[in-house]
């Protein structure tokens, strides 16, 4: 950091063309590709943690895949998946598949949504009640309040990926091209002009500089926040509604007897991440370890804001543990071994992210989920708008239109197929 100085009563602080606040796996890929199209600009990329992908990036179920409802999700989400089959064990990707079930009446409603996909480009097949019993161990059954196993959906472009690494290779190429990190920075407070006026809206104001918890003072040209879920709390201060809000997610892991407690050909290599039909529940299979990652994706209940950070074990055996007796009766002697939580960034009602801009602030979030299995596109798209282009260039040479994920001329479609 730089010295003490004295005679002002604050550190010096760097002036830099770029400031990226928040390096997960948005704010890396963000500093990534603007420093790859800016090569001579000074751009800082800071995080309170101690490396890049280590706040909500690494409590993440770290699954990836392709299959949305909306056209813009599968966009986002098909293009960032091309670029990480590239980078394979740089980021452990392992492409295990997703086994989407549904009960007869979600079947019914997801038929609009099915319908616009192509199975072949898309790379999923749809299974009858037979079919995904020949795959799991399963009681199809319905039992109140746990509906039937009608119908499956397997996709073969999705997986699992080290969310972590991802952030990491990110950064480690920014840092290459001649990028700037400062970690274990904390970002406590943002200094606006226009203070003597009281913010006159005819008053030139934007960021001056913002402020870390030693009291290091950092100045840009342009200021980027993306801290996910703290996007919130560090905008609203300063009179900015981000559209986006936190909300807790809880993960828990499940030491297991054998894999042919959860499959009925486990030597087969249909070993999927499973979405189950009741209280959004989900598995992701670490059968290698005899291990079970399984979490929840509740709506009501759970506030829209940063609350408790443990995870709690009553929402385990309450809300996720019925659910597997149900259909998985066969796991009924698991133990519960780990258990973490984190935050998603929400950003309603269309479940999409959000790349918006005031005076010389720039904010990227709100991937409501979804953020490791978009966030290439994500910095892509970041990365042009902040250049003052209108459109990017995707890594499957897909063209995007920044504005579409701004908050004033935002075109969209609504998220439906959120876990």
């Amino acid at each position: 950091m730089p010295p003490y100085n004295k005679h002002k009563g604050e550190r010096n602080a760097m002036n830099f063309d770029y400031i990226i606040v928040g390096a997960g796996v948005i704010g890396s890929s963000v500093a990534y590709h603007l420093k790859s199209a800016l090569p001579d600009s000074k751009i800082l990329l800071l995080d309170r943690n101690h490396t890049a992908g280590a706040g909500n990036t690494a409590k993440s179920a770290a699954l990836y895949r392709n299959f949305f409802s909306s056209r813009t999700s599968r966009m986002l989400a098909e293009s960032s998946i091309k670029y990480y089959l590239g980078l394979g064990d740089k980021v452990q990707l392992n492409p295990i598949g997703y086994l989407w079930l549904f009960s007869e009446e979600q079947w019914a409603a997801s038929q609009k949504a099915i319908k616009q996909l192509d199975p072949q480009k898309n790379d999923f097949e749809i299974l009858d009640r037979a079919a995904v019993t020949d795959i799991l161990r399963l009681n199809p059954d319905a039992k109140a309040p746990f509906p039937e196993v009608n119908a499956g959906i397997y996709c073969h472009l999705c997986g699992s990926i080290n969310a972590m690494a991802l952030a990491q290779y990110y950064a480690s190429e920014f840092k290459s091209l001649g990028g700037d990190v400062s970690f274990d920075t904390n970002i406590k407070s943002f200094i606006l002009t226009g203070q003597k006026s009281c913010y006159a809206p005819w008053d030139d104001v934007k960021v001056s500089r913002i402020i870390d918890q030693k009291g290091n003072t950092y100045h840009a040209v342009q200021f980027v926040i993306a801290t996910g879920a703290w996007i919130h709390d560090l905008l609203a201060p300063v009179g900015i509604a981000s559209g986006i809000l936190p909300k807790k997610r809880q993960l828990f892991a499940l030491s297991i007897k054998n894999p042919e407690q959860l499959l009925v050909h486990p030597d087969s290599d249909k070993k999927p991440a499973i979405i189950l039909p009741a209280g959004g529940v989900y598995i992701k299979p670490l059968l290698d370890r005899n291990m079970l990652i399984v979490g929840c994706a509740d709506d009501l209940g759970q506030p829209f804001l940063m609350s408790n950070p443990e995870p709690d074990v009553r929402y385990f055996h309450n809300a996720i543990e019925p659910v597997l007796n149900h259909y998985f009766p066969k796991l009924s002697d698991y133990k519960l071994s780990l258990k973490w939580a984190g935050y998603y960034d929400y950003h309603w009602p269309d479940m999409t992210p959000v790349i918006e801009s005031v005076a010389n602030l720039t904010w990227v979030g709100g991937t409501s989920g979804s953020g490791i299995m978009k966030a290439e596109a994500v910095g892509r798209i970041a990365a042009a708008g902040l250049q003052g282009k209108g459109e990017a260039v995707l890594a499957d040479g897909t063209r995007f239109e920044v504005s579409r994920l701004s908050l004033r001329r935002r075109d969209v479609e609504r998220e439906e197929l959120i876990i």
